[in-house]
């Protein structure tokens, strides 16, 4: 009895160490900071990512150590992401890929015609057909997944900061390998592009 009454102790100290850690919000095989959204959190989503950008400017004026990349996989070019981009240009971001689906928004199309024309920096790119796996890759060190979803659903995301290499290099991985499937557009061609009815 007594070795059971110890042995059930121990499990359950054992449980308590694995379930309970000092900060929830990190994990050594994710990254520094995880902060998960709800899918009615469309305004903190977005802000969390204009933040993040402001963050990787101030750290890139103070200790400089590259090209600011960001790269992007979407389902169509929304009027959400294009302020995200515009912000990633405007900050001096020297390489932004855009990669979405074939369709886009009707009214989206001269939106995206001028930031193609005004930031020589942003390209953009589609697909056959459009990704329902969505993440955006800030400068090779932080990431922003979405939840796997269909064209006018509402999802949820994560937002990693300082993401383990590992799992970086696990997105890096599936962009160029979607990448590969993508065929750029230029200006003209994103007034020809097929949009949504």
């Amino acid at each position: 009895m007594a070795i059971i009454s110890i042995s059930t102790t121990l499990v359950v100290i054992l449980l308590i160490r694995v379930i309970y850690r000092h900060n929830p919000h990190v994990h050594k095989l994710y990254g520094r900071e995880i902060v998960l959204f709800h899918s009615s959190q469309r305004y903190e989503k977005r802000i969390w990512r204009f933040n993040l950008i402001e963050y990787i400017k101030k750290e890139n004026s103070h200790n400089p150590k590259g090209p600011l990349i960001f790269k992007m996989v979407v389902g169509e070019l929304s009027e959400d992401t294009m302020e995200i981009v515009k912000n990633a240009a405007s900050s001096k971001f020297d390489e932004i890929s855009i990669i979405g689906g074939p369709q886009t928004f009707c009214e989206d199309k001269l939106e995206i015609y001028s930031l193609l024309d005004r930031f020589k920096s942003v390209k953009y790119h589609i697909l056959p057909i459009r990704p329902n796996k969505h993440f955006m890759i800030f400068n090779q060190t932080h990431l922003y997944i979405e939840k796997p979803h269909h064209h006018n659903e509402t999802r949820g995301a994560v937002g990693v900061k300082t993401a383990h290499p590992d799992l970086i290099q696990v997105y890096e991985d599936a962009y160029n390998e979607i990448n590969k499937y993508a065929k750029q557009l230029n200006k003209e061609e994103v007034l020809k592009q097929a949009c949504y009815k």
